[in-house]
């Protein structure tokens, strides 16, 4: 699933990762990108779980800042290593 959300155009990684349903799309890149990744980062991963649990808002503020890095940056780089 990164390499295809990665592969996608820029309009459709924003769409998807509009707040209303980006906290899923947000912990899921997270989530597998720790699996399939070379690199593990275990923050990564804390932060995909914690995107989940949708009491704490954390996946909100992270669809947010995955939004505006992508639209800026192109791609999502905040605690996503």
């Amino acid at each position: 699933m990164v390499k295809w959300f990665n592969e996608q155009d820029k309009i459709i990684r924003i769409v998807l990762l509009i707040p209303f349903w980006g906290w899923l799309v947000s912990a899921l890149y997270r989530i597998l990108l720790y699996v399939e990744g070379d690199k593990k980062s275990t923050v990564t991963l804390v932060i995909g779980v914690l995107c989940l649990l949708p009491f704490l808002l954390v996946g909100l503020v992270f669809s947010i800042i995955d939004l505006i890095t992508t639209a800026t940056a192109d791609k999502i780089t905040f605690l996503a290593e």
